[in-house]
């Protein structure tokens, strides 16, 4: 509490000099100019105009006017609207712009996730954007969730409240995940530890579909999930929203409110937002127990945006408390039971299953603070950044009272040093730095009797650094790219030493306590590995373009691979590590074909990892408890073995040029994945994926001329699962899982004040699982979670474990807030 102060108090005097800093502004370029179609010369409202290589930007009016005040020199601005295709031009004091129409320009959008700044058409690695407009048209329930659904991606899920990003058939350390650009560890090894990221505070998201590890690290061996916040108000407005939600499935009500503003290069943004959720409802459990959630968020920014650069303080704070199911069962009737008597009472009744306090015990209490200071700062064609932050991840696991048997924090410092530079004329970019972050972890004190204290992973440091460059060369037609890195984990962890093992009283103690028992041994490693890719894209005649990536990756063991040696209660599993594990070496290729026409526009991305010493949890025979409530957990130890992994994912997009009404979206994936020399059945890679189809047929609806409505859309659509047998089966690990299809329907305008223009509100409305099927997707850990009478059982069959939410009607409202506009081809601006 100390540290956290003190932390604040520095965070005070930062923001003070920020304003006072602000006070002094250097004199300002003024640039005016207004922005149309080249065809028809309508206004384009709420066109973006941005500085290349600075956050400084604003938006078009209702008349398509704009305004751009910056202090120092500008030599350049960049002009995009979503439908037409993005333009650079000179600076001046007055411009005219015209923008032509682009039926996908969503593939000239540009992408930072890679390092240099390029669009995705010319990126040579896949990349998949998520534009803020799909992100509002959609029902999720975190963060993760909103995206699991585009072409390779897909969620590794504990209920609705905790989900985990899979890239490719891989998960876990192996995703590296952002937010504004800063490295999200909190606790990402553990089967129950979600996403702590507030999904109303991200505008949208960048995935890197491949190995990443050579601008990123270690973690990054499968790709990047990069949330990123909306970005700041044009110079001279203030402007927000209001966006309230429901979800009928569960109860969801979620609220966020943002308001920020922009003064001369001044900034700032503030944003609040709560969630909460009773247990959701299936066709076959009916209310699952266990699965209540709520959360809490807020997040200030403070910051300068000038033509010499930027320099930004963000401060967050997020608090969750989340039920975990253990799928705890009475032997007779099989209706969800508690793990102990309740006030007397043995089973949840309706008013348990609709509270929206997730208290009762088998829950987690969660805090993740962060403060994070970005700065970028011109220098020639170059620029230098300097991003350094502060993480507090502070976990609860609360198994019986209000005591937590888990208790561990976590303190990451993340820290980013590069130069950039890009030649205007010569097409060459170039980018190197060095970036890490130090960690370190402590177990809480021994609770007081009669509670017990379990520790999965010991007390332990973690220091990560690499150093890399990486190289672009754009042509009329050609783009190639290429990079090394080289990086070094240092890890430590503390012993830990325990009395009376395996009963009722497991106090820690001294070494040398008579009758202890050493749960941790102390161990130091030292890890390294090199990382490199090389790749290009081609962009060939009649819109038709080709990609190809060859890299090199690394991943260095967690702490919890390395040194587990405790129960985990949220996982219905006890985990062992393994000091001896290495570093894990991938092979990956990526290639590409796709066309961007005038009616259809597709890609097929196929790639191949061949991975060295690749970590994956195997059960044992064995079983081990040591927990008064839930005994006998079945055994999980982390080992390794040589791993392919191998697959296609692909979009194919109809949007008939002359008929702008109607819209078919098409994803697929499939993943196969193998490890040799193994048995029939141990030889697939865990939680690999199933093949999946996603189709969705959008209707957009003509603006009627001083209508209410404007940018109104229907949808429908399917998520077609076919069945996955590759499966780790040895021990009943995983299950067969079955095929099913879901449909799914949306409806969504915006409403708008005639005699201004102006909007009022979006309005969405979008079902998921519309025919209420029964189903149990392959990814879903709940999937196996089954206890009668709370004594845990193996899983033999699908039908034993907990099915996946039923149909769920979301209905979402957003009211914009000072000079927000939204465009005549989209929602809630201009998306």
């Amino acid at each position: 509490m100390i540290k956290m102060a003190f932390l604040k108090l520095h965070i005070i005097a930062l923001m003070a000099f920020f304003i006072v800093f602000a006070n002094f502004a250097l004199a300002q370029d003024i640039i005016k100019g207004k922005v149309s179609d080249a065809g028809t010369r309508q206004p384009l409202v709420g066109a973006n105009v941005t500085v290349p290589g600075t956050q400084a930007g604003t938006t078009t009016d209702n008349g398509g006017y704009f305004t751009l005040a910056q202090t120092g020199k500008v030599d350049s601005l960049r002009i995009s609207y979503i439908g037409y295709k993005s333009v650079t031009v000179k600076a001046a004091p007055l411009l005219t712009i015209f923008l032509e129409p682009s039926t996908n320009s969503l593939r000239e959008a540009v992408i930072t996730a890679l390092g240099n700044q390029t669009t995705l058409l010319r990126s040579p690695v896949p990349v998949t954007v998520v534009t803020n407009d799909m992100l509002l048209r959609q029902s999720s329930t975190n963060a993760v969730d909103a995206i699991a659904h585009q072409p390779g991606i897909t969620e590794i899920t504990e209920g609705p409240g905790i989900s985990k990003p899979e890239i490719n058939g891989l998960g876990y350390n192996r995703v590296l995940t952002l937010f504004n650009g800063e490295r999200q560890e909190d606790f990402q090894w553990g089967d129950e530890h979600g996403i702590l990221i507030d999904p109303y505070a991200v505008y949208d998201v960048e995935i890197i579909r491949g190995a990443a590890s050579l601008q990123y690290g270690a973690n990054a061996i499968a790709g990047v999930v990069s949330f990123k916040p909306e970005p700041f108000a044009g110079n001279g407005t203030v402007q927000g929203s209001v966006l309230t939600e429901y979800q009928t499935n569960n109860g969801m009500i979620g609220n966020s409110e943002d308001i920020g503003g922009n003064n001369n290069g001044f900034v700032w943004d503030v944003r609040a937002s709560n969630e909460e959720a009773h247990c959701y409802h299936d066709p076959k459990d009916g209310y699952v127990w266990g699965t209540a959630f709520n959360q809490s968020f807020v997040r200030g920014v403070i910051g300068i945006d000038k033509s010499w650069g930027y320099s930004h303080l963000s401060v967050s704070s997020l608090h969750r408390e989340i039920e975990v199911p253990d799928g705890n069962r009475d032997s007779a009737t099989g209706q969800f039971e508690f793990d102990i008597p309740q006030n007397g009472q043995l089973f949840p009744n309706k008013a348990n299953f609709l509270s929206y306090y997730p208290n009762i015990a088998g829950y987690q209490v969660l805090d993740h603070d962060e403060v994070w200071w970005q700065n970028s700062i011109n220098a020639g064609k170059g620029k230098f950044g300097l991003d350094i932050g502060y993480t507090q991840s502070h976990r609860q696991e609360i198994d019986t009272g209000t005591i937590a048997e888990y208790d561990i924090t976590v303190h990451d410092v993340p820290y980013s040093f590069k130069y950039q530079v890009a030649g205007d004329s010569s097409g060459l970019k170039f980018t190197t730095g060095i970036n890490g972050m130090y960690e370190f972890g402590e177990n809480a004190p021994e609770p007081p009797a009669p509670y017990i204290r379990f520790s999965e992973i010991p007390n332990y440091n973690d220091f990560d650094i690499g150093g890399y460059a990486i190289l672009e060369k754009d042509y009329k037609n050609l783009t190639l790219s290429g990079g090394l890195r080289y990086d070094m984990r240092d890890i430590t962890g503390q012993s830990m030493y325990l009395a009376n093992y395996n009963t009722s009283s497991q106090a820690i103690v001294q070494a040398g306590t008579p009758g202890a028992y050493q749960q941790y041994a102390a161990f130091s490693d030292v890890f390294t590995g090199v990382s490199g890719s090389i790749g290009a894209s081609y962009q060939l005649p009649e819109n038709n373009y080709v990609k190809i990536n060859l890299a090199k990756s690394y991943r260095a063991p967690s702490v919890q691979e390395l040194n587990s040696n405790a129960e985990n209660a949220g996982a219905n599993a006890y985990i062992l590590g393994n000091i001896n594990l290495k570093a894990e070496q991938g092979y990956e290729a990526d290639i590409a074909y796709g066309n961007n026409g005038r009616d259809v526009s597709f890609e097929v991305d196929g790639f191949a990892n061949y991975i060295n010493n690749f970590i994956f949890s195997d059960r044992l025979s064995s079983k081990k408890g040591g927990d008064s409530i839930l005994q006998d957990f079945p055994v999980f130890q982390f080992l390794s073995n040589t791993a392919i992994i191998a697959g296609v994912s692909a979009y194919f997009n109809i949007h008939p040029a002359n008929t702008k009404w109607l819209e078919i979206d098409n994803g697929f994936t499939y993943i196969y994945s193998y490890m040799p020399n193994q048995t029939d059945s141990t030889d697939h890679v865990p939680l690999t994926p199933a093949p999946r189809l996603t189709t969705e047929v959008k209707f957009k609806l003509n603006d009627r001329h001083n209508s209410i409505f404007r940018g109104t859309y229907i949808t429908f659509g399917q998520d077609k699962y076919w069945a996955q047998n590759n499966i780790y089966s040895e021990l009943n690990t995983e299950l067969p899982s079955y095929a099913y299809t879901l449909y799914n329907a949306g409806i969504g305008t915006n409403f708008i004040n005639r005699k201004t223009g102006r909007q009022i509100c979006s309005f969405f409305i979008n079902c998921t699982n519309l025919t209420n099927l029964a189903y149990a997707d392959h990814l879903s850990h709940n999937a196996y979670f089954l206890a009668y009478n709370a004594e845990p059982v193996t899983v033999t069959q699908q039908s034993q474990g907990i099915y996946n939410m039923g149909r769920n009607i979301g209905f979402k409202l957003v009211f914009p807030i000072g000079e927000y506009k939204v465009s005549d081809t989209g929602l809630y601006g201009g998306e």
